[in-house]
């Protein structure tokens, strides 16, 4: 997730380590709200290690050693996928849309729609808006957001025979979604960047709530009925949280321990 540091993080030790044969440079900082040990990296070259003010240094190491998959694979997204990094989206770059890879290609011609889908392409008519390219993304990505999740909870209130009220598409960091007691759901935007079952799965899981309003063994019981999957699905959103939080305006990835 983003997240700016706090004044009251300070830089205790700086330390390198090789991991599958790759030097990897860190900071040990330490925090007075930590509560317990998270991982951040900034970047593919800035790990941070944060740990409570009590945390002894010298268990750090075994810290960073014990997750070095995440470390890798973090290292690894930074450099394959431009949406992990700090430049701007250009054309060539690959984001993410329905759990697929799609190529980002700016032209100016002369269509009137900004942004269409074309096979394993997402193409902004660059000559149809005056925003960057990731701002029109943004625009394009909340409105296939709205329709497809409309559609989607419309087929399964039906199943489920539930009547939802209204639903608003937002963009908040990390929760996809919610339910009212009055019926209104809310979901985020950034659910479109998922397998299309994960979001079949959000969706369940709101309107789910309109007959039990509570995360009891029977609401989980009603979940499964209709999404056998769910814990996949649930364990897909708690691995890619970090990507899909950020959305297209990703700056940080965090592991919490």
């Amino acid at each position: 997730m983003v997240s700016k540091y706090s004044p009251r993080l300070k830089v205790v030790a700086e330390n390198k380590i090789i991991l599958n044969g790759q030097v990897v440079s860190y900071n040990v900082k330490r925090s007075t709200r930590a509560r317990r040990v998270r991982l951040e990296m900034k970047r593919r070259t800035e790990l941070t290690v944060i740990v409570p003010c009590t945390y002894p240094l010298e268990h750090v190491t075994d810290i960073v050693k014990s997750k070095q998959r995440w470390i890798l694979n973090t290292i690894t997204r930074f450099e394959d996928y431009p949406l992990f990094s700090e430049k701007s989206i250009v054309s060539g770059d690959v984001i993410a849309y329905l759990g697929k890879q799609l190529r980002v290609v700016a032209k100016k011609g002369k269509e009137t729609i900004p942004v269409y889908l074309e096979r394993n392409r997402l193409v902004v008519n660059s000559a149809s808006g005056n925003g960057e390219l990731r701002s029109m993304l943004q625009t394009w990505y909340k409105t296939q957001a709205m329709t497809l999740i409309q559609e989607k909870a419309d087929k399964w209130s039906a199943k489920l025979s539930v009547n939802h009220n209204r639903i608003t598409i937002r963009g908040q960091k990390s929760r996809w979604g919610s339910c009212s007691r009055n019926g209104n759901l809310s979901f985020n935007w950034k659910l479109v960047m998922a397998p299309e079952t994960v979001i079949d799965y959000v969706v369940i899981h709101e309107l789910a709530h309109l007959k039990q309003m509570n995360h009891s063994k029977k609401f989980w019981q009603l979940v499964a009925a209709y999404c056998p999957e769910w814990r996949d699905c649930k364990k897909w959103l708690r691995n890619h949280e970090s990507e899909l939080a950020n959305g297209l305006f990703a700056r940080q990835m965090k592991l919490e321990l």
